[in-house]
């Protein structure tokens, strides 16, 4: 079992909060999904509402990411002798990973209405106390969550190589998917064109800089100018020169930027 806030991770930052087994709390499942639920939820919004004198606290969100934990848990195999159950946070979206293949193909299992749960009797705990949707209901209600809030249909991954399925919640409007989907639509064979003119125009150093990398890590010039050997001036002029051509993108501020990777 294993939960990591990658909220607001860097080079030198691999995540900001940690919950897995160090042998500081009984390591069990129910424990596990009580002190990981509300660190899930604790930054969602929480628009005032009142229901006749008191304040309702919780949104769909919030319930739709508590019945993505609990569809992590009562899904896993827990036979299987590799695979763990994985919990990450970011700053925009939620993954739930578990050991373990669908018994649905993934077709019934966004349509709804059926459920083959791997753990029906941990369904029934989690149920009796409170979590857990009806029986098929469950994951369609996540994606209605979804849609009601316009953001990016979620994403259920099987990994039949690994024997693992990771549930992508994305917080992301889609409307602004569907227009970056049109602009990549209309500009594919563009790009195609320009995409080994741009390699060849990259110098070597350039190139070292992207290899050094990583996709959405913050870096600062000074990192970058260590990996590379490069004096600072001169490493912060190349990453100016990668922004401009598209390859990175960087922090508004000029004394505190940071640059990342986006391709």
């Amino acid at each position: 079992m294993d939960y990591r806030n990658e909220s607001e991770i860097t080079m030198d930052i691999r995540w900001n909060d940690r919950i897995t087994y160090d042998g500081t709390w009984e390591n069990n499942l129910f424990n596990f999904f009580t002190k990981v639920t509300p660190k899930l939820t604790e930054d969602l919004k929480k628009p005032f509402k009142l229901e006749g004198i008191q304040r309702i606290d919780e949104t769909p969100v919030h319930k739709a990411v508590r019945e993505a934990f609990v569809n992590l848990i009562i899904h896993a195999d827990y036979l299987m002798d590799a695979g763990v159950l994985k919990v990450i946070k970011k700053s925009n979206s939620f993954e739930f990973t578990n050991p373990g293949i669908l018994k649905l193909p993934l077709e019934d299992i966004y349509r709804g209405g059926n459920s083959k749960s791997r753990n029906p009797h941990m369904q029934t705990m989690l149920r009796m106390v409170g979590f857990g949707d009806n029986a098929g209901s469950g994951f369609p209600s996540i994606l209605a969550t979804w849609e009601d809030e316009g953001w990016v249909q979620p994403e259920l991954i099987e990994d039949t190589a690994l024997n693992q399925v990771t549930l992508y919640l994305k917080m992301i409007p889609k409307h602004g998917q569907q227009s970056a989907k049109k602009i990549a639509e209309k500009s594919a064979e563009s790009a195609e064109k320009s995409a080994e003119t741009q390699e060849e125009l990259l110098s070597e150093r350039q190139k070292q800089i992207l290899a050094c990398m990583e996709l959405e890590v913050l870096y600062r010039t000074e990192d970058i100018a260590e990996k590379i050997g490069l004096k600072g001036p001169r490493t912060r002029q190349l990453l100016n020169e990668l922004v401009a051509m598209g390859r990175l993108t960087c922090t508004a501020a000029t004394k505190n930027r940071r640059y990342i990777r986006i391709e």
